[in-house]
């Protein structure tokens, strides 16, 4: 039994209903996933644009503080070239820079920290370097005496080895006395800053003299 005309119709009209809300829902739904997908796209390429300008920025600091630091190191080069007068005249132009070796990630090397360093080792070399103080004058005669005496101690043993080395080990002893100045102008230079003055050369001689003659004379 067939339907009626008028029930058909009906049914027809409730699927084409139900076909108009699928595909306005579908619509609705690629309508948002696109706009989704734009606001994505539009985010993301903000993001890219915020990355080249920060980058931008920090190439642009980079290369003003690499030309900084080329000025200044040819400024401290030049005041190194006037602080050694004659001998600085055999030190050319600047150097080209060097590459650093391989270090880890959390060490830092600063130019201006470096620079500055140097400054101050060129104005303290101009000054001739600073005061000694007082409490390294014993450091001094100690470093003086301990030198010599390991100094005299080599020479005493070379001198028991034949002729020859009774030959070297006088030799050696000649010069005991002052083998406590290059450790002592060391030690003034790396931790005090300073240079040795003639009281404090002086001082490190007798102190090699005392050591000699005692161990000689022992």
């Amino acid at each position: 039994m067939t339907s009626p005309p008028t029930v058909r119709y009906r049914a027809l009209i409730a699927d084409l209903v139900a076909a108009s809300r699928r595909h306005e829902t579908a619509l609705t739904a690629a309508v948002q996933s696109h706009a989704d997908g734009i606001a994505t796209i539009e985010h993301d390429l903000a993001a890219a644009d915020d990355a080249v300008i920060a980058a931008s920025a920090r190439m642009a600091h980079a290369q003003r503080l690499v030309a900084q630091t080329d000025l200044a190191a040819g400024a401290l080069w030049d005041e190194l070239k006037e602080v050694r007068g004659r001998r600085g005249r055999r030190l050319g132009p600047v150097p080209p820079p060097l590459p650093l070796p391989e270090q880890p990630a959390s060490a830092t090397t600063d130019p201006i920290a470096l620079l500055e360093t140097a400054a101050a080792r060129i104005d303290r070399a101009r000054r001739g370097g600073e005061k000694l103080p007082p409490l390294i004058l014993p450091l001094l005669f100690a470093l003086g005496a301990a030198c010599s005496a390991v100094v005299t101690l080599l020479a005493a043993f070379l001198q028991a080895q034949g002729p020859i080395g009774l030959l070297a080990g006088w030799l050696i002893l000649l010069g005991a006395p002052l083998s406590g100045l290059l450790p002592a102008r060391d030690l003034a230079d790396r931790w005090f800053g300073a240079r040795l003055d003639p009281g404090a050369i002086a001082l490190t001689i007798l102190a090699g003299m005392l050591a000699t003659t005692a161990l000689t004379l022992a």
